[in-house]
């Protein structure tokens, strides 16, 4: 059975944003862009280090500076904590890296050649 009291991730990312002191806002959706919503570059980066202690997870300023919308942040954690996961279950962080859309090309996206 599944904990209903439990946030997901787009829930706790989107509440953190709403208590963002430069937003102003009482509701926000996945879609919305943060330039928008006032979050410039020092929120993005005091946003990443909450999400980083909260999902236990690592993000660059880079990596922060490519998040363009709320839907980025949020795909960004899924990925990192699936990331996780398959690194803990014995996949290479090569194979378990994440690919923003706006970094996505051909090469990128194929499956990386396993050496024998």
């Amino acid at each position: 059975m599944e904990n209903t009291d439990q946030l997901t991730i787009k829930e706790i990312v989107c509440q953190a944003i709403i208590n963002n002191p430069a937003v102003k806002v009482d509701q926000v959706d996945t879609s919305m862009s943060l330039a928008d919503l006032k979050v410039d570059s020092l929120e993005k980066i005091s946003l990443a280090m909450d999400f980083e202690e909260t999902f236990a997870i690592d993000i660059t300023d880079e990596e922060v500076e490519e998040f363009l919308t709320i839907g980025d942040i949020i795909a960004y954690i899924e990925q990192a904590i699936a990331n996780t996961q398959n690194t803990a279950e014995g996949a290479s962080p090569q194979e378990a890296s994440y690919v923003t859309p706006e970094r996505a090309t051909e090469d990128s996206i194929e499956q990386p050649a396993i050496e024998s």
